[in-house]
């Protein structure tokens, strides 16, 4: 008797990135219709919607065209230190640089534009109602939820299932790093944070492409988002006078020209070590 799969290897990667996009189009789907007739608190929905749409739909993916969860998932260990040592000096240095283009990405007037900024005015209501709750309690239940979890399944989903796809299927680093990090933005619907966003895209894109180890981009992912949450309970709590997420907080012209050598810098130094990794 013949023996059928779901498994399908022999997948083109236009399908196979075909395919990853309607499935996540079902998950999200099915999200929407769970929190719709079972509505949660909003910590708790924004962890269910991360998990079935950034989690499930890459898992099911995963099983339909790897054959695995985790077969294809780049797990390098050599240098591994140097790499998370670039991804953590790599979010540092940038600082003044993404908070530099995140000025000029929130000074686009168009017609229209009051719709969008409706959007992030909304968003950022919901990121303030997260933060509220100052409690020991609710600070470890933000990190798990805003930090932690988006690190680890958005880049299973986008740098592992999409970036890997469209490497492959346009035979070019540079085009699907760029491509995933525009969907990547695109997917958060921020379009006055849509450059910061495609450019931090490009970051882990890359720490994920040189160092072959998805754990690397992670750490940066989840250190990025760990700032972020810090920053509202430093500033909630009165430890601090302003908020650190606050755009243009840190961005002088000085600061925003040495931010972009330094990470030219560790750029090539991260290039450096993938060429002696692969000479080795």
């Amino acid at each position: 008797m013949k023996k059928y799969s779901f498994y399908f290897v022999e997948s083109k990667p236009f399908v196979k990135l075909m395919m990853l996009i309607c499935i996540f189009m079902v998950f999200t789907s099915i999200t929407s219709f769970i929190l719709s007739i079972a509505p949660l608190p909003s910590l708790a929905s924004q962890a269910l919607s991360q998990i079935i749409m950034f989690g499930m739909a890459p898992l099911l993916w995963s099983l339909m065209f790897e054959g695995s969860a985790y077969k294809s998932i780049d797990f390098q260990k050599k240098n591994i230190k140097y790499y998370i040592l670039i991804a953590i000096g790599l979010l540092i240095v940038s600082m003044p640089l993404i908070d530099g283009i995140n000025i000029w990405n929130n000074s686009w007037h168009f017609q229209g534009e009051e719709q969008f900024r409706l959007m992030e005015e909304n968003a950022q209501r919901v990121m303030e109602k997260f933060m509220q709750d100052t409690s020991t309690t609710k600070l470890i239940l933000n990190i798990i939820v805003l930090a932690l979890i988006p690190a680890l399944l958005e880049e299973y989903f986008f740098r592992y299932a999409m970036q890997t796809t469209m490497i492959k299927l346009f035979k070019n680093n540079f085009i699907g790093i760029l491509l995933t990090s525009i969907i990547f933005s695109l997917i958060h619907f921020q379009l006055f944070s849509f450059i910061p966003r495609v450019i931090l895209g490009m970051f882990l894109g890359y720490l994920y492409v040189l160092s072959r180890n998805i754990i690397v981009p992670i750490i940066y992912h989840f250190f990025n988002n760990l700032i972020i949450v810090m920053g509202y309970y430093l500033f909630n709590t009165k430890i601090i006078e302003t908020n650190l997420t606050q755009t243009g907080y840190i961005y002088t012209p000085i600061l925003f020209a040495l931010s972009l050598i330094l990470t030219i810098g560790l750029y090539f130094l991260a290039i450096r070590i993938n060429r002696k990794q692969l000479n080795n």
